[in-house]
């Protein structure tokens, strides 16, 4: 039970927090400086730009509304419930956060603060398994019946879309530009926050010498070695292939280290989005 109440607090928390920071982002930085944002949010910006007795949150509240319906339908499930609540949260906190000053420097210091500040906010609303609505919920739908399509890659498309519609809306090519650097940044921070702030990379050597490159990994530079037996496919031979799991600035120390015991050992060196264990991140 109690397990259940921290759990619900914290969605509210996270939530109402990322909600929060994300109408700040739109009332500050974005509605006054032409920078649109992806989605059922950057078409309800338009909607307010073009009809302004229509506020951007209720209108976006408005076309949030029939998608979810639409979802609770297909999909159900508490997911798509809560999510509601988070969408109505978001659209009540864009109106609410309206009166603050926006600011009126320059547009490219708009278009990064913005997204900063939104993908912070996404990131927070994501942690907890949620999503604020919008192409989100547009992406599940068309999914159900086209599962071949990418999730990140159906939600980009529309948000350029959305872009592009906002640079004929607002007659200004420099909003397209703003507003994809906007969508840049938003992206980045999700991807630091929610997948590991370092640069973490894996190392798979394949070589006849590698007892002596392990010991060396080992000793000089402080990693962990794995072993994994392999064969290649055209000879059968067998091999070894050791797996290591380091730091990006302790790579070029290793990618020297090989050749000295093997020059004809293949290295194929691998980005991790995030490594959990000793020596990395969340256990440091």
């Amino acid at each position: 039970m109690k397990s259940k109440v921290k759990e619900n607090l914290l969605d509210i928390i996270f939530c109402g927090g990322g909600c929060i920071i994300y109408s700040v982002a739109i009332a500050v930085f974005a509605e006054d400086n032409g920078i649109a944002h992806g989605g059922v949010t950057g078409i309800a910006m338009l909607i307010n730009y073009l009809l302004p007795a229509i506020p951007t949150g209720v209108a976006s509240f408005l076309l949030n509304v029939p998608l979810f319906i639409v979802a609770f339908m297909k999909i159900g499930g508490k997911f798509i419930f809560r999510s509601f609540f988070v969408s109505a949260f978001l659209s009540f906190s864009i109106d609410a956060f309206s009166f603050l000053p926006s600011y009126t420097g320059d547009r490219m210091v708009s278009a990064i603060f913005c997204g900063v500040l939104s993908g912070t906010a996404l990131s927070l609303i994501l942690m907890r398994n949620l999503t604020s609505g919008g192409t989100d919920i547009l992406a599940k739908l068309i999914r159900l019946k086209n599962s071949h399509f990418s999730m990140g890659r159906l939600i980009l498309i529309s948000d350029f879309f959305v872009i592009v519609l906002a640079g004929i809306v607002y007659r200004n090519f420099e909003s397209v530009m703003f507003s994809l650097i906007m969508l840049f940044v938003t992206s980045y921070i999700i991807d630091k926050i929610l997948f590991g702030l370092t640069d973490s990379r894996t190392l798979m050597i394949i070589t006849s010498s590698w007892q002596r490159i392990s010991l060396a990994i080992m000793s000089e530079i402080g990693r962990g070695v794995s072993i994994i037996n392999i064969s290649g496919a055209y000879s059968g031979e067998q091999k070894k292939m050791l797996m290591c799991a380091v730091r990006k600035n302790e790579v070029n120390k290793i990618a020297r280290l090989i050749p000295s015991f093997d020059k004809n050992a293949f290295t194929v060196i691998l980005p991790s989005t995030e490594i959990i264990g000793r020596g990395f991140e969340r256990n440091e």
